[in-house]
């Protein structure tokens, strides 16, 4: 009788070994992945960042237009960098202009601030003219679609002559497209343009010699002088001074400017970036309060009347002007990765351009003194160069690292007559171990294979 061939036994590997080759395996791939993806999201950004041109100190810039395009051939910014812009196009442009004059007020009494922040068109009341009798008693300015309308009375004041065609919003409701002056439900369009004013506490102008606007704020206060902290040169840099100057006194009329920064401490008043300073003079303020549009005209008016004529301290805007208009990114990739509706955030910050009589948004911008065509509003060449030194080490270090580890594996590790991968250098316990410990039969069978031939060769013999 034939003796049956012994079958193969597997033996149980070393864990430490098989752990170390697969994690160090794992290490390679995911740095190589790291690698090829920072190429786009931080190597070549930072490759442009450097050799691009921008000059490393801020300017300051207004937003001059704003619009929301469908054709999107370029975008202010958009949420993912490695796809197109689609849907959500802004196109801001802003006017970059050198840096205003700091002023410090002091002995401020009476200081008080009237904020009117710009209207939220969203928080309009809607009516629904397609249901029912809901818009018989409308009322007021309304913007409507297809018997759609917004009340804007609720939270403007608008001055519009209605001069169009009269229609019932209950009866002929679907024809309501465009303005409309409502009376109960007699509704007539408005053909041509107006304006709208945003309901705004009035602001204080008795004893009061100091008007500072911010955004859609306007600080007032009484004050005995302003002193500059440095001197505007034109569209070439600043001069920052030594000692402070005086540029105004409360001898002097009411001085207005506009500012970027506005903080009271005590009773000193800092400021950052006035432009625009004017002296009131001869025109005359109402009492005791004034209203928003009308402060707006007076200040208009007293642009003839600069604080410094030479334009060295709170200067005229224009005087400062680099470039009138020009395209405005969020970074030199017009994008970013976050998915966190930066983009939204930055058109609320950033995509203000004085509809309405609101204020324009201003920021520190940065650009290239050899091109007009953008400036944009994040460059950090520091953080820069931080990110690139991490996205370099971390990805390269991690795939240095494996790729030593897995050749020397390969050089260290061998494998046995048993199909055990064993340590060749690691020799001094491994040898003492018998080949045959570690290992597992294959089958559940096996043992009971060896039972019989033993019982087979005690019979025959």
């Amino acid at each position: 009788m034939g003796r049956k061939q012994k079958r193969r036994l597997i033996p149980e590997q070393d864990r430490r070994i098989c752990g170390s080759i697969c994690f160090f395996q794992f290490t390679f791939v995911i740095s190589c992945v790291a690698l090829v993806y920072l190429g786009v999201a931080i190597y070549a950004p930072s490759y442009r960042a450097f050799h691009i041109g921008i000059e490393p100190e801020p300017v300051m810039c207004q937003t001059v237009n704003a619009s929301m395009v469908n054709n999107c051939g370029w975008a202010s910014c958009g949420e993912w960098c490695l796809t197109k812009s689609s849907g959500f196009c802004p196109q801001f442009h802003a006017t970059v202009r050198r840096n205003g004059t700091d002023v410090i007020f002091e002995n401020c009494t009476k200081f008080n601030t009237i904020a009117c922040p710009q209207v939220n068109m969203e928080n309009m009341k809607r009516y629904n003219c397609n249901n029912g009798s809901e818009c018989s008693m409308l009322t007021g300015v309304f913007n409507c679609s297809l018997g759609h309308c917004s009340n804007m009375s609720d939270l403007m004041l608008c001055h519009h002559k209605a001069d169009g065609i009269v229609i019932d919003s209950e009866k002929d409701n679907m024809k309501l497209n465009g303005f409309f002056s409502c009376q109960h439900s007699r509704c007539t369009k408005i053909k041509n343009a107006f304006n709208c004013d945003r309901y705004c506490p009035s602001i204080n102008t008795t004893d009061v010699n100091v008007y500072l606007m911010q955004d859609d704020s306007v600080i007032s206060a009484k004050c005995s002088r302003g002193m500059a902290l440095n001197r505007a040169n034109g569209s070439l840099p600043g001069i920052r001074l030594n000692e402070p100057v005086k540029i105004w006194d409360e001898k002097n009329s009411s001085i207005v400017a506009s500012c970027f920064a506005v903080t009271k401490n005590g009773n000193v008043i800092s400021t950052e970036d006035c432009v625009n300073g004017t002296l009131l003079g001869e025109i005359l303020v109402p009492k005791p309060s004034i209203n928003f549009t009308s402060f707006l005209k007076i200040y208009e008016k007293s642009l003839r009347y600069p604080a410094d004529p030479t334009n060295a301290y709170v200067p005229a805007q224009q005087s400062l002007t680099i470039y009138n208009s020009s395209r405005l990114y969020i970074n030199l990739e017009r994008c970013v990765n976050t998915l966190r509706g930066e983009c939204r955030q930055f058109q609320l910050t950033h995509g203000r351009d004085g509809d309405n009589q609101t204020a324009q948004s201003r920021y520190p911008c940065y650009y290239n003194k050899n091109d007009s065509l953008f400036v944009v509003a994040r460059f950090d060449l520091k953080k820069t160069r931080m990110e690139l030194l991490i996205a370099v080490i971390v990805p390269a270090g991690l795939f240095i690292i494996s790729v030593i580890t897995l050749i020397i594996i390969s050089r260290s590790v061998q494998v046995g007559d048993d199909a055990k991968m064993r340590c060749r250098y690691c020799v001094d316990k491994q040898e003492v171990e018998g080949e045959d410990q570690g290992l597992v039969e294959a089958t559940s069978s096996t043992t009971q294979s060896q039972v019989n031939e033993n019982e087979i060769r005690s019979m025959t013999l």
